[in-house]
């Protein structure tokens, strides 16, 4: 829709008067995006104050960096057009058209049209220098997408298979590489193939290689390096102009370009300037959002630990708090790693009747009263209730606290023989001991794990807690050298689940009870790679047929299908639901939804249009 006046930010209107800025209609597509308010029509003016901690945060990306394709709509129930004005799907699966918005303009005010995307197909994705292996979403089977222009405005994406998850993919995190990738006049300068003098300009930055320059300029691989070059253009509805690069606040403004305007023919962003302290760690932040230094934020306050304090100091911070719900289900599962080195500890955690004993030995509700002040119940690593793929007994089975039935389920497994301190015995004859690995900055794990411990020496396992650094854990899991590792999960949303089921069946080396499993699904010649057991065999296969079926309802069918393997197979052992927890907003702010998904899948909170956040 075209509107036959638009009004702009006062700014900018000086900015036209002084002949620094063509008028507003000029600077807008034929077709804007109009974004209805979550409230009311907004007016123009603030600064959104934020914090983020140390040199690796994804603030920014969820914040101000949500722009894409195709975009999660707020209540995340559907995909829905976002930079492409529309988007359609071949019946057999194999072929997407996107057609963009005529007039489009990046920042800098040069038109953004298909042959940036084309720039990105050609010389990022399938430049194997910057793209060693393109994507599994962007693969059929082995095959990558190949993407064909047109005309200036529409261009296609096509599969030798169907790929029935694209518009999923492309409208959570893995989406942003594309349009970040795409500003071809200004990336093209730091490409080899089209400027004769980028050794110089390696050598200027300062760079290892070209390649090395080209992916800091575009955060592939990396999404808090996007945040680091001030020169490259965007479509965001505000434009860095201090980076995230050895300063102690970033600061980013109004994109005079931005494609999106309110029902009544208002530019967005509502909100003049973005800015972002740089913190030392989360007690920073915390700190600041009590003392009412944080206009509207979630990101790292959103934690059990968190949620009362955020409450107590509400009139102090002049603040109130909107929900963000966990889109996982699980404070805390339990992965005892089925593939693990250890032959002995392979055989012990492969039993399901030992897996079940140790879970029916869990006092949950002891551990939701002093671990989550109450605030959970007990839950297995399952979808959340009111969801399309919410299945009752797998959330609930084994979750009552029964030590009787618990030694029974043990003994069934085969382990008897006790040693001297009451300890049983593995196939191996030797005690049943392991480690389970934990990251030191979740003090309530540690805390839940140690509790556990107690409750499966009862049952004569003797468990060990190993608090790790977070980068120390991922390598151990990712080469397979962990015994057991407990993480939050469990996809409690539907679209998560679909998009990242690594708990309920060997997705991927980050499914923890089976990292090898998970290798062999994802690349059956890694060298870490071992073929699943039947069960996991028949999921991955599911899995494969999920990918390529187009439509919701078939998708949600064949997960049901896996899940019921799932139930039955009982690969990890979780604990509570994960709380509701909370972010803070400003009295004097508005448009911000009282509640929100958290997921970095979802991109909290990008989905609820913060370019129409406002001040009153």
């Amino acid at each position: 829709m075209a509107f036959a006046e638009y009004r702009e930010a006062p700014g900018l209107t000086k900015a036209v008067a002084e002949g620094k800025l063509p008028p507003v209609a000029q600077r807008l597509p034929e077709t804007p995006l109009i974004v209805k308010p979550q409230e009311r029509i907004g007016k123009y003016g603030g600064t959104w104050r934020q914090a983020l901690i140390g040199g690796s945060d994804d603030l920014m990306e969820r914040t101000i960096g949500y722009t894409r394709l195709v975009r999660w709509n707020p209540e995340w129930t559907n995909v829905v057009p976002d930079v492409a004005e529309s988007f359609s799907v071949s019946a057999d699966g194999t072929e997407y058209t996107f057609k963009l918005r005529k007039g489009t303009k990046w920042s800098d005010g040069v038109p953004f049209t298909a042959n940036d995307i084309m720039f990105w197909y050609n010389d990022v994705l399938m430049n194997r220098e910057l793209t060693p292996a393109v994507p599994r979403w962007l693969r059929s089977d082995n095959d990558p997408v190949v993407i064909e222009k047109v005309d200036d405005y529409t261009f296609k994406f096509r599969f030798k298979q169907p790929n029935g998850m694209l518009p999923w993919h492309l409208a959570s995190n893995w989406g942003a590489d594309i349009l970040a990738s795409s500003p071809a006049h200004y990336l093209k300068k730091f490409h080899k193939k089209y400027n004769p003098d980028i050794d110089q300009v390696v050598k200027n930055a300062g760079a290892t290689n070209w390649a090395t320059l080209f992916l800091a300029k575009t955060g592939i691989g990396a999404a808090s390096a996007r945040w680091r070059d001030t020169e490259r253009p965007v479509l965001d509805p505000w434009k860095l102009t201090v980076p995230y690069s050895g300063t102690t606040q970033v600061v980013a403004e109004r994109n005079p370009y931005y494609f999106k305007v309110d029902p009544n023919g208002n530019q967005l962003p509502y909100i003049d300037r973005v800015t972002y302290d740089v913190m030392g760690d989360v007690q920073s932040v915390v700190l600041k959002a009590t003392n009412g230094e944080l206009d509207m934020q979630a990101q790292r306050l959103n934690s059990i630990e968190t949620s009362i304090v955020l409450a107590d100091n509400r009139e102090r911070g002049d603040y109130r708090l909107f929900k963000v719900q966990p889109a996982w289900s699980n404070s805390m599962l339990i992965c005892l790693n089925e593939t693990a080195k250890n032959p002995a500890l392979r055989d012990v955690f492969r039993s399901k009747d030992f897996r079940v004993g140790l879970s029916l030995a869990i006092n949950r509700e002891e551990l939701n009263e002093i671990v989550y002040s109450g605030l959970g119940r007990p839950y297995q690593a399952a979808p959340r209730p009111g969801t399309m793929l919410y299945d009752e007994k797998l959330a609930t089975q084994y979750t009552q606290y029964d030590p009787q039935a618990a030694n029974a389920a043990i003994d069934r497994a085969g382990f008897t023989k006790r040693d001297g301190q009451g300890f049983r015995l593995g196939p191996d004859g030797s005690r049943i001991s392991f480690a389970i690995d934990v990251l030191t900055s979740r003090k309530y794990q540690i805390d839940a794990l140690e509790l556990i411990k107690r409750y499966w020496r009862e049952v004569g396992v003797d468990m060990q807690v190993r608090p790790v650094e977070q980068s120390y854990a991922f390598a151990r899991m990712l080469a397979n050298d962990h015994e057991g590792l407990v993480w939050i999960g469990g996809g409690g949303y539907d679209f998560l689940g679909l998009i990242d089921p690594k708990w309920y069946f060997p997705y991927e080396n980050q499914s923890a009870f089976g990292s090898a499993w998970g290798i062999h699904f994802q690349n059956p010649r890694d060298p870490n790679a071992q073929e699943p057991l039947e069960p996991g065999k028949k999921q991955q296969e599911l899995y494969a047929r999920m990918l390529q079926t187009v439509g919701v309802e078939k998708q949600v069918e064949i997960m049901r299908e896996i899940l019921a393997i799932t139930r039955d197979q009982f690969y990890v052992i979780g604990t509570n639901m994960e709380p509701d927890n909370y972010g803070v907003v400003k009295n004097n702010m508005k448009n911000v939804a009282p509640q929100m998904p958290d997921t970095a899948f979802y991109q909290t909170p990008g989905p609820t249009n913060p370019e129409q956040y406002f001040y009153e």
